[in-house]
């Protein structure tokens, strides 16, 4: 296939499993209430979740070259098929455990393939701003389709079998299309991946995704809790916010290649981090969801400006291995992150809140470091 057509597939591909992994956060009162759990006890599934993404990432990162793209990617969405079966089938708690990590092992398989494929493309069909405003698109549907099945009083499990057929329908388009090229490149041995690993811009660029991602889900997926628990929002409602939020951060990806050519790309990390920083704390003063949206767009611009930074400053040979560990390091701060937010907000979710502070200041740090460092050859 045409560079244009894989392009187009890596975009709708990227729309439905957003759609899956968006399915969670609004949700989670409804698990909570179907199977008699705590907040706390719920707070296990963002972190399976995140734990199937990171380990897909770590060990896709070192392994994607020698495999194939093409090969990797019908792995990973078989796996989806599987989660998706079984969480549409679940009769206990322990059940929706092993689906959702199932779902965040196939999902940390398939971004992991579609970046590092988008980063091969001709850079006239690069656009990193759009690649992720796609990944808001499935933000936007997933809380819409969530609030109509609540609405419709449809047991919530409904929702995973719509999702099953489309990831049959995107199996079948790989199988038959191929619009992934099976890419392969000899592969990173250990001393050289701790070689990798080890440089400054490396690290740093790293610890960028760790701390954004980290935050982020735990933003998106305590936000029902929060206006539920806190705000006093219906669940309907709250899921409706939460379809505003993706509207306004996926207007805000649209918008970064512009941003980007106007502060720079580290700018642009350094501006809007700030800006989380304040439109947080205004929601938690005013308790008032449009302050949501502005943490929505002041989120939006920072991980593809990341992305495209360090994508477009690395080896091509290395991308498969870097982007196996951003997506890996995403997993590690969802883990600790979005976990801490969760057991925290069992007795307060305005204090959970405001870890996003602590997280985004050493964003800023780690942006200005990142300004003098030089990319690696």
């Amino acid at each position: 296939m045409n560079q244009k057509n894989s392009r187009n597939f890596i975009y709708f591909t990227m729309v439905i499993f957003s759609m899956v992994m968006n399915t969670l956060a609004p949700l989670m009162t409804s698990i909570q209430e179907r199977f008699s759990i705590s907040v706390a006890v719920s707070s296990i599934l963002p972190f399976i979740s995140t734990l199937g993404t990171m380990i897909s990432n770590f060990v896709g990162g070192f392994f994607i070259a020698q495999i194939g793209y093409n090969f990797f990617i019908i792995g990973a969405i078989i796996i989806q098929i599987v989660g998706l079966i079984l969480f549409a089938f679940a009769v206990n708690f322990p059940m929706i455990v092993i689906a959702v990590f199932l779902l965040g092992f196939a999902t940390g398989g398939v971004f992991l393939t579609l970046t590092s494929s988008y980063s091969h493309l001709d850079g006239k069909y690069q656009n990193f701003g759009i690649y992720n405003a796609f990944f808001g698109f499935g933000g936007i549907f997933a809380p819409l389709l969530v609030s109509l099945f609540l609405r419709l009083n449809l047991d919530f499990r409904f929702i995973y079998f719509f999702h099953l057929v489309l990831a049959i329908v995107i199996l079948i388009w790989v199988l038959s299309l191929k619009p992934i090229p099976n890419i392969r490149y000899e592969t990173i041995k250990f001393k050289e991946a701790l070689n990798i690993i080890s440089n400054k811009f490396v690290y740093l660029s790293l610890l960028i995704f760790l701390l954004y991602s980290g935050t982020e889900i735990g933003i998106i997926t305590w936000s029902g809790n929060l206006f539920y628990n806190v705000f006093n929002y219906s669940k309907e409602f709250s899921s409706i916010v939460l379809s505003l939020f993706w509207i306004v951060f996926t207007f805000g990806r649209l918008l970064t290649e512009f941003l980007n050519k106007k502060f720079t790309e580290l700018g642009t990390i350094i501006y809007f981090s700030s800006s989380v920083i304040i439109s947080i704390a205004l929601l938690l003063i005013f308790k008032h969801y449009i302050f949501f949206l502005f943490v929505g767009f002041s989120l939006s611009a920072i991980f593809p400006t990341i992305q495209k930074y360090t994508n477009q400053h690395l080896p091509k040979k290395w991308l498969g291995m870097y982007n196996g560990l951003a997506f890996g390091s995403t997993g590690v701060g969802a883990m600790i992150i979005s976990t801490s937010m969760g057991v925290v907000g069992e007795r307060n979710f305005v204090i959970s809140y405001l870890i996003p502070f602590i997280t985004f200041a050493l964003i800023i740090l780690a942006a200005q470091k990142l300004r003098i460092e030089k990319a690696p050859e």
